[in-house]
Order: C-alpha cells, then sequence, then structure tokens
C-alpha cells in the first residue's frame, strides 16, 4: 500500500487492512444509530429536568457514572459500526441478530446505569447504600433509611443481570462478524481481511469470556459475587495482549 492510499484510509473512508463494502448509511443502521442514541438519552438524564439548585449540582456530580456508561456503550456502538461499514451485509440473519442486539441494548441500560450508580456513590462518594435526596441527605422511612438494594440479598442477581447483558451484547456481535466470514468468497475478501475477521471475532469473544466466568462466580453466592465484579479489571490486560498479537499477525500479510 502507498503513502497516498493509506493516507486516504486514515483520513477517508476504510481502514488500512480492510476495504469498506457499506455503502450508505442503510435504514438499518439508521434505526441502530436511534437507537443507540436512545440508550445514551437514557443514560445521561433523568425523567425529569433539574428543579433546584441542588438538584443540578447533583448531576454534575453524576458525571463520572455517565462517562464510564458512555464509554461502554460506544465501543458497543464502534463494533456495530466497524461491522456495517467492512461488510455491507444486510441479508435476513444479520438483520435478525442485529435486532436482538439492539433490543439487548435498551434492556442493558437500566442494569448498567444502576449498578456504576451504586458503586460509584457507594465507594467513590461514601454515600454508603442509601436512598438520598438531591441535598445528598437520606431519606428516612418508618424511622429507618430505605436502602438502595440489600447488599447480602440483591448484589448476586444484580451482577447476573448485568453480566448477561454484557455476555449477550458481545456475544451477538461476535455472531454477526462469524456470519460474514463465512461469506468470505461471496464478498471478495483477501487474505489480510479473512486474518482480521478471524481476530475480530477472537477480540468480541475476550469479553464474553469474562462475563460468563462473571456469572458463573456469582452464581456461587457468598464472596464469589465480588469476585465476579473484580474479574473485568483485568479485561483491558486480555484486549491489550490480543490487540498486540493482533499487529504481530498482521504484519506479514501487509504489502511492502
Amino acid at each position: 500500500m502507498g503513502y497516498r492510499e493509506h493516507k486516504r484510509t486514515l483520513f477517508g473512508r476504510g481502514e488500512r487492512d480492510f476495504r469498506w463494502r457499506g455503502g450508505d448509511v442503510s435504514r438499518l443502521e439508521g434505526l441502530s444509530d436511534a437507537v443507540f442514541a436512545l440508550a445514551l438519552t437514557l443514560i445521561v438524564v433523568s425523567l425529569e429536568v433539574p428543579r433546584t439548585y441542588a438538584d443540578m449540582v447533583e448531576a454534575f456530580v453524576q458525571i463520572p457514572v455517565f462517562l464510564v456508561c458512555f464509554a461502554l456503550l460506544f465501543l458497543v456502538w464502534h463494533a456495530h459500526f466497524q461491522f456495517h461499514r467492512r461488510y455491507g451485509l444486510e441479508d435476513p440473519w444479520t438483520i435478525f441478530l442485529n435486532a436482538v442486539l439492539l433490543f439487548v441494548v435498551l434492556l442493558y441500560v437500566y442494569p448498567l446505569k444502576f449498578l456504576f450508580s451504586l458503586l460509584y456513590n457507594y465507594l467513590v462518594l461514601r454515600r454508603g447504600p442509601y436512598v438520598r435526596d438531591a441535598s445528598g441527605d437520606e431519606l428516612i422511612e418508618g424511622g429507618e433509611r430505605l436502602p438502595i438494594l440489600d447488599m447480602a440479598e440483591n448484589m448476586q442477581p444484580l451482577m447476573i443481570v448485568y453480566s448477561v447483558g454484557f455476555t449477550l451484547l458481545w456475544l451477538l456481535l461476535a455472531l454477526m462478524t462469524r456470519h460474514a466470514g463465512k461469506r468470505a468468497d461471496g464478498l471478495e475478501l483477501d487474505a489480510r481481511e479473512r486474518e482480521l475477521t478471524r481476530l475480530t471475532i477472537i477480540n468480541h469473544m475476550i469479553p464474553v469470556t469474562f462475563g460468563i466466568a462473571s456469572i458463573a462466580f456469582a452464581l456461587l453466592g457468598g464472596v464469589w459475587v465480588g469476585v465476579s465484579g473484580m474479574i473485568y479489571m483485568f479485561l483491558g490486560v486480555a484486549h491489550t495482549v490480543h490487540g498486540r498479537r493482533t499487529v504481530k499477525a498482521m504484519k506479514p500479510l501487509r504489502p511492502e
């Protein structure tokens, strides 16, 4: 690949090792973008506009929760965008998997925001697992503080629901990419594109593996519920290792 062609892939359409086959944004992609936009809206806003100054301040205090949730959903959106740009597939199986993916995205928003909001307020802001008003005061009902959830009883199902949603998102993306790989001849994928497709499937299966492991630990209950959440801390390490292997695998396939 010459310098000019490489420059076009960096600042225009396509990738260095993959020729984009997707054309203009289709109705399927348009619907998908609308669903992702709705999911992001559900994360950043509440059902009511802040009515007091304290409400507004609290909205800004919760910005880190939005940033984490935004980053996770953006990674899913980018993988989805990359799939459609690379392969341009809109056959019945792709449409079905895409529809299931969008359904899971909308359901995943709620446990995603709830879990990270709980962790942020409990571990970072040290507010404790209790319901508070916009001023930060604990709400009292019947002389007792209102718990957000019972850590001993509710954390296990919460982690299971979160991990199931997380696993399904990346599994569906892996299945979509695998389907494209099976149609390599029809799509006229060259050696680099076939190898990058295989490596992308592995890349999507890494979070699937972590999600399944998290579900297994959560099902054990007790202290293992905490382990089910902590294993996600090593997800970045796994992706870094795979990223280096991808660079190494693609290098001999690139023309001089």
